[in-house]
């Protein structure tokens, strides 16, 4: 037998007690157990319900089949770690919600029994120890491994406090977190050398054990005689002197609160926002209590501090005191008053919590089909440097503006002001509330479309038929879905081949009967090229095409004038009811400022020869719409295209080409139509227009 601990390792005991349960033929274990005298394996129900792929709460016991369950294997790493074990279950005690009589839903924060006794049907030929088996205390002295039992995967535990049924559990200073398949793993004091519980769920940054006087309960005898009234192994009301984190919440308690009635009057106040029930008597003069209530309970850390800092005298003190929230509770940015308030804030938003994210943080975390509270939750462990406005009240402001109605905006920018005053950052949040206010213009004027939008930024590079480009995907609601940058030269089909994927993309975001519009920003000696006739999918049969698959438009920054930017602002307020003005020769109308009825497009009707003049005047004077044909076209054009957007308003100009282009056989005037169609606002940041140097 190999020997897996050494002379003096302090974990040896629960190293050679450690069980790893596996499917059979696979390499991955799917959650530990713990080896007991005789042979029995304790692990989780859980456990053994994924590791032979049924519904982590599947309430039937396994199948067994030749005395064994069908497909379940242990092993002992401590012990023999190249054997695989059959096991038979002897006790099965499936996870239950609420009182222990319904099943356990998804999403519930805590659940019973949850517990599996196993019986090895294949004995190991050497002796199988006893696992010593306590009660737990509370601060940092626990570790954990994860599933398979390998020594490199120990995490630092520090038992914060406990639940109803559980131990609640951090690691802190760990650089190993509890992450899924530590399920069903021993919990190790190492100080008094006792398994203390075994670690059964997650929840975000938090970890949660079954304590062995709750295993007990439902396993009554599993428990060496005597041990659990012995008093070494009572549970301890509060942590042990060199417990850091707890230290860190008594000392203010001390300093805040230094007489008993202060305390008392403190200690019901905190219990009112926690929505706990009050302390008993006998604890209203311990800072300890303070100190067990705000890490056992949800967003207790920071109420406790908010409590403390009511009555911190200065705003340094103040600042301190949030500094230490941090650190003891970096996933829990609200009080608990706080977090009931928002979240039925939220309760009757109209928008997509993933898409209000995606506004409000370009950059940042968006996780997909979020709900509210899983959003919030997710956001509050993002924790900016100090003086800047965490993520969650920057999305709130953004929740703000696309609330249903004027009172629920008014109510979810109060609740951003109370907490940004707590935190001291209002002056800071001001910016992000104009940011707010902008975007959802800007959102407004986009779901006219209602549909995505596909932004690429194209310029040559290095040779004819050679391109660099930035792609954005902008949802219907103005999100950003996607981004890249290639400045690497592509060829034509590259580029192709690159759009494709991303076309796939914003079509998937595309509502029933709407067409996503497809902007292609170019220089001013690009804007014939025909990108729209381009094929992004080729296929003998049926070709993929830009412009009869999507609305395709031009736009050239470079052509707009400065100083005619709110000219441009004027003509596009006047899109949905200004008409298009045919020309075959210059109009001063064009180029007249402020007019009753402005000209917001026109149609190059002239011959290919005028064509540049004309259009670089309407561009440079604020025209939103200009259609024209490609030199390409044959003689007759001029005359299609006044025909074409005869009646025509400019917001109709580019449904009217992408039907044109739809209908177009060979050499038809829709084959050839450009169109430039663009407003003063969704102009990226940077157009890398020219070749990089």
């Amino acid at each position: 037998m190999r020997q897996s601990t050494t002379d003096g390792d302090p974990d040896a005991p629960v190293k050679a007690a450690h069980a790893a349960l596996y499917r059979a033929g696979e390499a991955r274990a799917y959650g530990g157990g713990l080896l007991l005298a005789g042979g029995r394996v304790l692990t989780c129900a859980h456990v053994v319900n994924q590791a032979l792929g049924r519904p982590p709460f599947a309430q039937p016991p396994p199948v067994e089949r030749d005395g064994a369950v069908d497909g379940l294997l242990v092993a002992l790493p401590g012990l023999a770690p190249d054997g695989r074990y059959r096991v038979a279950v002897e006790r099965w005690l499936p996870g239950r919600g609420g009182a222990g009589e319904e099943d356990v839903r998804e999403g519930d924060p805590e659940w019973s029994a949850d517990l599996a006794l196993l019986r090895l049907v294949d004995r190991p030929a050497h002796p199988v120890p006893g696992a010593p088996l306590g009660r737990h205390r509370t601060g940092p002295s626990a570790f954990a491994w994860y599933g398979s039992g390998n020594p490199s995967t120990v995490a630092a535990v520090v038992v914060q406090g406990v639940t109803d049924r559980w131990l609640v559990l951090d690691t802190p200073d760990s650089a190993q977190g509890l992450v899924e398949g530590y399920s069903g793993s021993p919990l190790w004091d190492r100080g008094r050398q006792r398994v203390v519980g075994l670690v059964v769920s997650r929840r975000g940054r938090r970890a949660f054990a079954i304590p062995t006087g709750v295993i007990a309960e439902h396993l009554p005898g599993l428990l060496p005689a005597g041990r659990p009234g012995h008093a070494e192994d009572e549970p301890r009301p509060y942590p042990a002197g060199d417990a850091p984190l707890w230290r860190r919440l008594v000392e203010p308690v001390h300093r805040y609160l230094p007489d008993a009635p202060e305390r008392a009057d403190a200690a019901l106040d905190l219990a009112t926002r926690l929505g706990t029930p009050p302390p008993a008597d006998g604890e209203l003069a311990a800072p300890e209590w303070f100190a067990l209530t705000a890490l056992s309970a949800p967003h207790g850390v920071a109420t406790l501090v908010a409590v403390l800092a009511d009555r911190a005298p200065t705003r340094e003190e103040r600042t301190a005191l949030q500094v230490q929230a941090v650190f003891l509770a970096p996933d829990e940015l609200l009080t608990a008053p706080e977090h009931r308030e928002l979240l039925a804030l939220l309760a009757g938003h109209p928008a997509a919590p993933h898409r209000v994210a995606a506004r409000a943080l370009p950059l940042g975390p968006t996780p997909a089909q979020a709900d509210w509270p899983e959003l919030v939750r997710v956001l509050e462990g993002y924790r900016p440097r100090f003086g800047q406005v965490p993520y969650l009240l920057q999305v709130i402001e953004f929740a703000a503006r696309e609330a249903a109605d004027e009172g629920a905006r008014t109510a979810l920018q109060n609740w951003n002001d109370a907490v940004a005053d707590r935190l001291d950052l209002v002056a800071a949040l001001a910016g992000h509330r104009t940011r707010a206010a902008e975007a959802e213009r800007i959102r407004r004027a986009r779901e006219e479309a209602e549909a995505p939008l596909v932004q690429v930024q194209l310029w040559r590079s290095g040779g004819a038929d050679l391109f660099g480009c930035t792609l954005r995907v902008h949802g219907a609601d103005g999100s950003v879905l996607h981004r890249g940058f290639h400045d690497t030269p592509l060829s034509r089909s590259a580029l192709l081949e690159v759009l494709a994927e991303v076309l796939a993309h914003a079509t998937r975001e595309s509502e029933p009967g709407t067409v996503p519009k497809v902007e292609f920003f170019v220089r001013k000696d690009d804007l014939d090229l025909d990108v729209d006739r381009w094929v992004y999918r080729p296929d003998d049969l049926f070709p993929s095409v830009l412009g009869q698959d999507f609305l395709v438009v031009l736009r050239c920054p470079e052509l707009r004038r400065p100083e005619y930017r709110p000219e441009l602002r004027y003509r596009w307020q006047a899109r949905h009811t200004g008409r298009v003005l045919p020309q075959e020769e210059r109009d001063p109308a064009v180029q007249e400022r402020g007019r009753p009825a402005p000209v917001s497009g026109v149609a190059l009707c002239c011959p290919p020869a005028g064509t540049g003049v004309l259009r670089a005047i309407a561009l440079a004077v604020g025209v939103p719409g200009v259609v024209w044909p490609r030199p390409t076209a044959d003689r007759r054009a001029g005359a299609l295209l006044r025909e074409l957007t005869a009646g025509l308003t400019v917001a109709q100009l580019p449904r009217a080409v992408y039907e044109a282009r739809i209908r177009a056989g060979e050499g038809g005037v829709g084959q050839h139509l450009a169109l430039v169609y663009d407003g003063p606002d969704g102009i990226p940041a940077a157009l890398p227009l020219s070749d990089p140097q």
